[in-house]
């Protein structure tokens, strides 16, 4: 029989034993580290280990009357995300489609490339002039561009500006702080490491390009309001407020994830207004000796060439779904992302990193999910606060939104 007691518990020890078969899978814990030590000794589990925990998991939460709905909901959506990583580990991977679906709790589907050739458009507005469309955008990102030092000399002072203005919005604990470090030789840009007690250190890959039309996005989304402050006031609200030991953790292939990055890509602007951001980034520009005409364009730039990320949706879905090669990957990237090949060889790293693959749609489905439950909000500074303090899934995402849709009277 299931203790009732035990889900939470059981869902951090499980978390841990596919850590060990999965390296990665935890992207942070800041729980009882008896827990951890208990979970990661002796022989790596097998995977008929995995798969009775995971049943045994799934039953506590289902039979515990002591979950409160909201911790059922969400130990539910991980749980089945938990099993469908087991079964990928015991070489039954879905389709890509329903690996997503299964993991994250949302569907990929095929975007248009009508959808990338408006975007396309709307570049070639704000970038006039002659020679071709893509040769102009790489002439904006290339004069952009920023060394590490420049960029080490003015992240501290963009943090600090939406950290102020994360303050004034919302209740942060007191004792928090991000620390800023240069990595290389990593398959992404930025990584949050949040390490407990509102601490984390923020990863900056000086491989890739550092282009200052980016660099506020980036930091808000590392920082504030983004993935650190999500960690840090789950950690206090959630943990150690209402001792709920699931929130000492946090998974990189489950719908949580989803979430956090939905949370991260709307980040900027939930504390600054379009005309902040754009002062924000003019002020940048200049610090950094940047093409003045540039700073007026680079908010619009940042906007119209952001919406083309779903392109990498689509490359996901061709290297995994219609099995194409990586020429041919690289190569649509590039007609319609309008990168480089340097752009796309990261791409491609990201994309065959097994950790990352199917994780490249919580950048783009996360951020449409979150700012349509955001748009749809009569409060949108409460709806943030609640992204930011409630354990929202989703399935939960969705239904909130259309209950506003059906709001009498709303706008």
């Amino acid at each position: 029989m299931v203790s009732r007691s035990s889900a939470p518990e059981m869902y951090v020890r499980l978390a841990f034993m596919i850590d060990r078969c999965f390296p990665g899978y935890i992207d942070a814990y800041y729980g009882p580290p008896e827990l951890r030590i208990e979970a990661t000794s002796g022989e790596k589990p097998s995977i008929e280990v995995l798969r009775d925990l995971c049943g045994s998991l799934q039953q506590g939460i289902e039979e515990n009357p002591n979950l409160a709905p909201d911790r059922r909901a969400f130990l539910r959506e991980e749980a089945r995300a938990m099993s469908t990583t087991i079964e990928i580990l015991a070489g039954n991977e879905p389709s890509i489609s329903d690996e997503v679906e299964l993991l994250y709790g949302v569907k990929a589907v095929w975007v248009d490339e009508s959808v990338f050739e408006d975007c396309q458009s709307a570049l070639n507005e704000i970038l006039p002039g002659p020679g071709p469309l893509c040769e102009r955008v790489q002439a904006f990102r290339e004069r952009s561009r920023i060394s590490k030092g420049m960029a080490a000399s003015i992240l501290p002072e963009i943090i600090a500006d939406i950290r102020s203005r994360t303050r004034r919005s919302f209740a942060l604990p007191e004792h928090e702080e991000c620390e800023v470090a240069f990595v290389a030789d990593k398959p992404w840009r930025a990584y949050n490491w949040y390490s407990g007690n509102g601490k984390s250190l923020i990863e900056i890959n000086s491989d890739a390009p550092l282009e200052m039309w980016d660099i506020p996005v980036m930091a808000a989304h590392e920082t504030y309001p983004g993935h650190h402050t999500e960690r840090t006031v789950k950690e206090h609200k959630l943990y150690i407020e209402q001792n709920r030991l699931e929130h000492s953790i946090a998974l990189n292939n489950t719908p949580s994830a989803l979430i956090s990055e939905g949370i991260a890509t709307n980040a900027l602007e939930a504390v600054a207004s379009e005309a902040e951001i754009e002062a924000m980034l003019v002020e940048c520009y200049e610090r950094a000796g940047l093409p003045k005409n540039d700073a007026v364009r680079a908010r619009a730039f940042a906007q119209a060439y952001g919406k083309l990320e779903s392109v990498a949706d689509n490359q996901m879905l061709l290297m995994y779904g219609c099995r194409a090669t990586d020429d041919e990957v690289v190569n649509y990237g590039i007609r319609y992302a309008l990168t480089t090949r340097e752009d796309e060889e990261l791409t491609l790293r990201f994309l065959k990193d097994p950790l990352s693959r199917s994780y490249r749609c919580n950048y783009t489905l996360g951020r449409q999910l979150v700012a349509a439950f955001l748009n749809q909000a009569t409060d949108k500074k409460h709806a943030f606060w609640r992204l930011l303090s409630e354990p929202l899934t989703p399935e939960q995402l969705r239904e909130l939104s259309m209950e506003e849709r059906l709001l009498p009277n709303h706008p």
